[in-house]
């Protein structure tokens, strides 16, 4: 345990960072991405399911631009804006229509290309196009489509706004539009979506009072 910054090991530059659970990725200039800590379900992606306490590069080659690490798994989206995702499949959430876990990046389905994506216990992406999709544990309405249930690959979220960012949460989900509008959608207890309300709203819903 530290008290206090302490740098990472490598002596590698980081332009982007993200902390999962229990493991954190990184994308250094050049747009190679690596993983340390946990490695529970292959989510550090180097192809094993050992942790490591040490930066340690993601297989296959790729050039990253972004990176997202969740409870139990990792996503990271390409400069060409391909989506891969890797770590526990149980629930979808790797978005290639299959439940199995991956130790590698793997392709999400459906041939989007994606601006950004956020990642927790499901995963939500925005198109270039400004459309968001979401995939993966979808239990209290998360995923935005207007039911219940998991999804194995991108699904629209329903009423066709667009986005400029997600960011997703244990069981909910928010976005922001390019009017600077916010919405919500999801597990509602405690007032987490902002409109008023402690019901789940399974499609997105304005936050209110901004």
């Amino acid at each position: 345990d530290r008290s206090v910054p302490t740098p990472v090991a490598g002596g590698l530059t980081f332009v982007e960072v993200s902390a999962g659970f229990a493991h954190t990725c990184a994308v250094t200039v050049e747009g190679s991405l690596y993983c340390w800590g946990k490695g529970s379900y292959g989510v550090l992606g180097n192809g094993t399911t050992g942790n490591r306490s040490v930066p340690t590069l993601v297989e296959g080659g790729l050039t990253f631009k972004s990176v997202s690490a969740g409870f139990s798994h990792t996503c990271g989206v390409t400069v060409g804006g391909d989506a891969h995702c890797w770590g526990h499949g149980l629930d979808g959430e790797l978005g290639n229509g299959m439940t199995e876990n991956r130790s590698v990046p793997t392709l999400v389905s459906g041939g989007l290309t994606f601006s950004t994506l956020s990642v927790e216990n499901h995963t939500c992406a925005v198109t270039t196009g400004g459309l968001a999709h979401c995939w993966g544990y979808g239990n209290s309405g998360q995923l935005g489509n207007g039911s219940v249930g998991d999804r194995l690959v991108p699904t629209p979220v329903s009423g066709g706004l667009v986005f400029t960012l997600v960011s997703t949460g244990g069981f909910h989900t928010c976005g922001v539009t390019p009017a600077d509008d916010m919405y919500c959608w999801g597990y509602g207890e405690r007032g987490r979506l902002g409109n008023g309300s402690a019901v789940d709203r399974w499609e997105p819903t304005l936050v209110s009072g901004l």
